[in-house]
């Protein structure tokens, strides 16, 4: 590009711009220029005759504001509830309408906390999450404004529609567990996930709004006021204990079992009996009220409602994978026969009948990242980037095969565990507090994140028995360490992973998992999904 066309660009910019223009410019250009410069001080001349005839927005302001709060011109009350007031205002430095959250604290600390927990709020940015836009405290009241969403709330379209289809319900939950993930992030809880605060904006995206019992995550103190809506309450809530990213998916699982039924899973009339009822898990099973339900979806949703946290999905993103998983077609192939035809060939020859019926397997795990300052356990939705040292603690009650796969998002996941050359090897023992991968001989050893992606999602599959179908598929996957090159991570170094060996289609792992059993939850075999977003994908 010449000079001349540098400074050509530079008006033609301006004029786009509306700014002042130095027209004295044009006489340093070539003669030949004259043309263009005529051009562009006609096309000046009719921008601003544009300008000064576009008709500005209708502004909300020239409606008469019944108050303002802290700038904004307040307009309308669009609701009430135990938390607050939602009113329409107009916000004149946005010079546009909001949604604004009203509520009175007793306490210049109150204040502080809720202004705090909004700027955390305000950096939340996810399509799922309503946009929170200023907060400030006046006259013994705090306010929240947001963007104002054009829709109705879930409560309204099941007041009309009834229950949902499934798979409308099943997007919703993909949506929201996005949206909480992203609130977890950045160590916030929602607090009061109902239907009445997720809304459906007209273009059909789904919106979690009405953050005014947002919490701090871990900042909370047991036997605070209960806040929240009764029968979206976790039990542990009921007990005393704050909000937190598990009490948000019970809150989850309760709005989606009544978007598919139209009713709450417990109905009871005091706190006393819903803690009662809650803890007896008397409720009546997804697919009794749902008969078309597929097992793995209704499983998703029930298993986010247990009463003990430690046996809810390891947190929304493990959630949202197992509902993803649920709504993919399944098909009965040939292995399904062949076990089926073995067992009852076993059961048939009474190979069964003196055998002692052995406990259920339970198996408790989680992920822990090794950084100067110590170990952090990773609740699900934490952040992990290039670098991050990873290890898994996990114990059973009884002898357990453990497989362990990666899925960042490549053609195959890799193999984590059993890994060629590393202790321990399966079968793992139960009662101990297995730290994996393991040793190279005495050296603690840790998985080591080599690649960007998108977010990464850790399959752990413990059965009491060896699964061969696994095995065989695993053996055909990349492994984080060979036989000649063993080490994962040794202290601060790492060594690159073995050239990959041949490898399936896509969708095999989900196939596998499928034929082994993880749909159907047999006694003897636990699915674990683990999920952690990249830091910067």
């Amino acid at each position: 590009m010449t000079g001349d066309d540098k400074d050509l660009e530079r008006i033609a910019a301006g004029i786009a711009d509306d700014a002042a223009l130095d027209w004295r410019a044009l006489a340093k250009l070539d003669p030949q220029s004259t043309d263009t410069g005529d051009g562009l001080r006609e096309l000046s001349q009719l921008a601003n005759i544009f300008r000064s005839l576009q008709l500005k927005p209708e502004r909300a302001a020239s409606v008469k504001a019944q108050f303002r709060f802290a700038g904004l011109d307040v307009i309308e009350k669009l609701g009430q509830g135990a938390h607050g007031e939602v009113w329409r205002a107009y916000d004149p430095m946005l010079d546009q309408e909001v949604a604004l959250k009203l509520k009175r604290v007793d306490c210049d600390e109150l204040s502080h906390q809720f202004l705090a927990e909004a700027r955390r709020l305000a950096k939340v940015r996810q399509q799922n999450v309503v946009s929170v836009y200023g907060a400030a405290a006046q006259d013994g009241r705090v306010g929240l404004w947001t963007e104002l969403v054009r829709g109705r709330s879930l409560a309204d379209v099941l007041a009309e529609q009834g229950p949902l289809p499934a798979e409308e319900v099943a997007q919703i939950g993909i949506e929201l567990c996005r949206g909480l993930a992203a609130v977890h992030r950045h160590g916030l809880t929602h607090g009061d996930v109902k239907a009445e605060n997720v809304l459906r904006e007209v273009s059909g995206r789904v919106v979690l709004a009405d953050f005014g019992t947002a919490r701090e995550l871990g900042c909370g103190t047991r036997f605070e006021p209960i806040s929240g809506t009764r029968h979206y309450l976790a039990p542990e809530m009921l007990d005393g204990e704050p909000s937190s990213a598990a009490t948000d998916q019970y809150a989850l699982g309760v709005l989606l079992y009544r978007l598919l039924t139209g009713q709450y899973p417990y109905a009871a009339d005091d706190l006393d009996a819903m803690r009662s009822a809650e803890l007896a898990e008397a409720r009546k099973p997804l697919r009794e009220a749902r008969p078309t339900l597929s097992r793995a979806f209704a499983r998703a949703i029930e298993r986010a409602l247990a009463p003990d946290p430690a046996r809810r999905h390891a947190g929304v993103l493990a959630m949202l994978v197992a509902i993803e998983n649920s709504q993919r077609p399944h098909r009965l192939n040939g292995l399904h026969w062949a076990l089926a035809a073995a067992i009852v060939a076993a059961i048939a020859a009474g190979g069964y009948a003196l055998r002692p019926v052995a406990p259920q397997l339970n198996v408790d795990a989680a992920f822990y990242r090794d950084g100067a300052r110590g170990r952090e356990r990773l609740v699900d939705g934490a952040t992990i980037e290039l670098g991050d040292r990873l290890r898994l603690e996990l114990s059973s009650n009884r002898r357990t095969w453990l497989y362990v796969l990666n899925d960042d998002g490549s053609i195959a996941p890799t193999v984590l565990f059993p890994l060629p050359g590393i202790q321990p090897v399966n079968p793992l023992g139960h009662g101990v507090r297995w730290q994996l991968p393991g040793k190279d001989g005495l050296t603690e050893l840790s998985w080591q994140v080599d690649a960007e992606a998108e977010r990464e999602t850790f399959v752990v599959v413990a059965s009491a028995t060896p699964l061969a179908a696994l095995e065989d598929g695993i053996a055909q996957w990349r492994h984080a360490a060979t036989p000649d090159n063993a080490l994962v991570m040794r202290g601060v170094g790492r060594l690159v992973p073995a050239t990959p060996e041949p490898v399936r289609q896509r969708g095999s792992l989900d196939a596998l998992l499928g034929r082994i059993g993880c749909d159907s939850a047999p006694t003897e075999l636990r699915c674990l999904h683990f999920v952690f977003p990249h830091k910067n994908p």
